[in-house]
């Protein structure tokens, strides 16, 4: 069985994050740095080369500061830019999505994924849930249309929260 990581570790996101601004980044790091500072997260151009270089791990509030930067979706740092359905995109040390495509899509909010037996999806709850933009109107032209669920594969047993769970 695979080691399992210490909760500061980075993982396969955080790896992808690394990748993709130093793809993505078309400025010095210290006029990268200065924008990401202008929105309210504090950033120097040593922090973004530890990040890029996957030295430093990054918080939330500096992934969304970063991509607003970069004029990109938090999304689009988060995931590989290319793939095809016969890849497997790793989201957490026991967590796959079989394709590229599905990754992509369940981070926009279009198709839910089971990662377990005992969360339930429905199409349309999961839509008005994770989509809360989506007026009434639309969730009802929605409705016979509700996106397959995506099963995952999930690398780990179901665990017993204990009595009534």
């Amino acid at each position: 069985m695979a080691e399992m990581r210490k909760h500061s570790e980075r993982g396969p996101v955080g790896d992808q994050v690394a990748e993709n601004l130093a793809r993505l980044r078309r400025e010095t790091t210290a006029e990268l740095a200065a924008a990401v500072t202008k929105l309210g997260v504090p950033m120097t151009a040593s922090t973004i080369t530890k990040i890029e270089t996957q030295k430093r791990r990054i918080t939330v509030d500096e992934l969304v500061a970063l991509a607003a930067a970069l004029g990109v979706s938090p999304v689009t740092l988060m995931l590989p830019p290319e793939g095809d359905q016969t890849e497997t995109v790793r989201l957490a040390e026991r967590l796959t999505v079989p394709g590229w495509r599905e990754a992509w899509r369940w981070m926009h909010g279009l198709t839910p994924l089971v990662a377990r037996k005992r969360v339930p999806v429905s199409g349309l709850s999961w839509l008005a849930t994770n989509r809360p933009y989506v007026t009434e109107e639309e969730l009802a032209k929605i409705m016979f249309a509700a996106p397959a669920t995506i099963a995952v594969e999930v690398l780990e047993e179901e665990v017993d929260d204990g009595p009534g769970s």
